[in-house]
This record gives C-alpha cells, sequence and structure tokens, in this order.
C-alpha cells in the first residue's frame, strides 16, 4: 500500500508565533503544510521554513467577502498538484488548532478513504434572505464588498432592487442547475482536489461570474463538488469545532473560559477554531495540551 499522504492548506493572515505552534502540533510523517500567506501581512519571513511547509509563490491580497477568498484556495490547490498526489487535502486557517492527536486524524481519515467530509445546504435555503441566491445572481462592483455598517446598508439596497427586478440580474447559466452552499473549511480527497482544478479549467465562465460575486467562496467549492461523480461520497460533516452561538464575535474567538465547553461540544471534532494569542493565550496552551 502507498504512503497515505495528507496535505493541509493554511491560510495565514497575521500572528505568526500562533501559525508555528499550529505547524509544530500537527507535524507528522504523513502530512505536509501548504501555507497562503495574506501578501498584505508581510509575515512570512517569520514563519518556519522547512521541506514539509511549502508556500504560495504569488499569495493574493485576501479581503473580507472577495474572490480573493476563493483564489488563496485554488493558488494552494495547484501548489499541492505540483508536490505529487495527496490522499487527503485539509482546509483550515492559521487561527485553528488540533483538538486530538495528529494519530487519531491520520487514522480516522484512512479508515474513511473515499469520503469527502464537506458541509452543505442546497440553495435557495428559506431562511436567508432571497433565498442566500443574492450571493451569484447581483453583480457586485468591489467598493460594495465590504464589513462597513454604512457600506452594508447601501449593498442591502442595492441587493433589493436588483433582486426585486428579473432584468437586473446576472445570468446564471454558467452555474450548475443545483448550488449549495457551506463551511469552506473542509477536507477532501486528492482526486476531488484536482477534478475542481479540472473544472474550473474547463468551465471559465462559472470562475468569472464568481470574480463579481458575495462571499462566494461558501458556494464555488460546494457547488462544483455536490454537482460532480464525487457527490455520493460526501458525508455533511467537517469534523471541526466553532462556536457560531456565543459571541462577541461571529464565529467567537475561543478563551480560557470555553475549555470545557470544547471538551464536552467539541467531542469528535479534530480541529476547532478560532484562537488568538492576543486575546487569549491560555486557552492556546490548554488546547495544545490537548493534541
Amino acid at each position: 500500500m502507498h504512503n497515505f499522504r495528507m496535505a493541509y492548506v493554511v491560510l495565514c493572515h497575521k500572528n505568526p508565533e500562533q501559525i508555528n505552534l499550529l505547524l509544530e502540533s500537527l507535524t507528522d510523517e504523513h502530512v505536509e503544510f501548504f501555507l497562503h500567506v495574506d501578501r498584505k501581512s508581510g509575515i512570512e519571513a517569520q514563519i518556519l521554513h522547512r521541506e514539509d511547509i511549502h508556500f504560495v509563490k504569488q499569495p493574493v491580497d485576501v479581503q473580507w467577502g472577495h474572490y480573493g477568498q476563493i483564489e488563496c484556495i485554488l493558488k494552494s490547490f495547484e501548489l499541492i498538484k505540483a508536490h505529487g498526489h495527496f490522499d487527503y487535502i485539509h482546509i483550515i486557517s492559521g487561527q485553528d488548532l488540533p483538538l486530538v492527536p495528529n494519530r487519531t486524524i491520520v487514522d480516522f481519515f484512512k479508515e474513511n478513504q473515499g469520503k469527502e467530509f464537506v458541509k452543505h445546504l442546497q440553495l435557495p435555503n428559506e431562511t436567508e434572505m432571497w433565498g442566500c441566491m443574492y450571493r451569484v445572481s447581483v453583480y457586485y462592483p468591489r467598493v460594495l464588498v465590504s464589513r462597513a455598517k454604512a457600506v452594508s446598508e447601501i449593498r442591502n439596497r442595492y441587493i433589493n432592487l436588483v433582486m426585486s427586478v428579473p432584468m437586473l440580474k446576472r445570468s446564471l447559466k454558467h452555474l450548475p442547475d443545483a448550488l449549495y452552499k457551506g463551511s469552506n473549511w473542509m477536507s477532501v480527497t486528492g482526486e476531488c482536489m484536482e477534478y475542481i482544478l479540472e473544472y474550473i479549467r474547463t468551465n471559465p465562465g462559472y470562475v468569472r461570474l464568481f470574480k463579481n460575486s458575495f462571499c462566494g467562496d461558501e458556494i464555488f467549492f460546494h457547488s462544483i463538488i455536490l454537482n460532480s461523480r464525487f457527490k455520493h461520497k460526501v458525508i455533511n460533516e467537517i469534523k471541526r469545532y466553532t462556536d457560531w452561538e456565543t459571541g462577541p464575535e461571529f464565529p467567537r474567538t475561543l478563551r480560557a473560559e470555553d475549555y470545557e465547553r470544547i471538551r464536552q461540544k467539541g467531542t469528535g471534532c479534530f480541529w476547532g477554531r478560532k484562537f488568538d494569542l492576543d486575546v487569549d493565550r491560555e486557552i492556546v496552551q490548554d488546547i495544545l495540551q490537548l493534541a
């Protein structure tokens, strides 16, 4: 049997000390790391450089809600492909930490080879504004994709105008009939990753539409995977612990007082997010002792 190999795509933008702790904690004979370091961050030189750690050579300036959130993952996939075949690819952030020992992670994915771990739901989703279809049906000038409250208010009026007038909505002819949305923190097989790269090569119209979408990274990969031969191998879970309920941030930046909640609600999860040394160093140290 060939040597089982896993690749971690690590999307980084801050705190190289914490990124190094993450890399050290996940280091394993079965693992290699492929880092996209946000171009504007200037932290790559402070991150560990080893034979098993690879950096995207021309990183993008990643902005919230913009196509760069898709492009950084695609660039990481291309870098992985250039380094040979991997059985699994795990997409994580530089603010994630493992919740279990590496052996637990490796053994699980060995036992579940061929399954794709992609959290998803089909669109339109009745619980969201315009069924969430506004993310792709509206053309977004870059100036309207921002977290600023004033911009958000203008964007919402713009969305409601476009979505209310059919002739103003974009043609979705380059999209599959069934669209899916979910977390872009996923674990997919090497075959699935290579399929995604081939799909975007042969479907430029699909990529073009997402360049002016809104938070399209939560639809882009899912809609490719769930409309492919890999659909029947998709497990609707991602083995990650995230707190979307407690606040004040969404997702919550986990703190020392969250430790017991992570232990209880995170049962069966392999990674947790998000952590921040600048917010709470104690929880980082406590979680690293778990793994």
